[in-house]
């Protein structure tokens, strides 16, 4: 394994920065993807999911949607869930989520 340069640590910084800022809470935002990542959620296949929204997102350029995860949402016999909540809008759950 080769070693990290200063220049491939400050480009790898900017990167997880740039991946972070969609999942930064403190700024407002017009809606939040949750995405349930317990045991069970994460066996079903919710990190491949919550990878995919952040790709798409990015390819779409949305950045006033913020994205998180929580834990155990208790459907566990849907997973992976997705809640998606925006303003003026009541918030849905989505179960299969694949």
């Amino acid at each position: 394994m080769s070693k990290l340069t200063l220049d491939d640590l400050r480009k790898l910084r900017d990167e997880k920065k740039k991946e972070m800022s969609q999942r930064d809470s403190d700024v407002k935002k017009s809606g939040v993807i949750t995405i349930g990542m317990g045991t069970c959620g994460i066996a079903a296949g919710a990190k491949v999911a919550f990878d995919a929204f952040l790709d798409e997102m990015e390819k779409a350029g949305i950045t006033d949607i913020s994205i998180k995860q929580t834990g155990c949402m208790g459907l566990c016999f849907s997973e992976p869930t997705v809640e998606v909540a925006t303003d003026n809008m009541p918030h849905v759950v989505y179960g299969n989520v694949d």
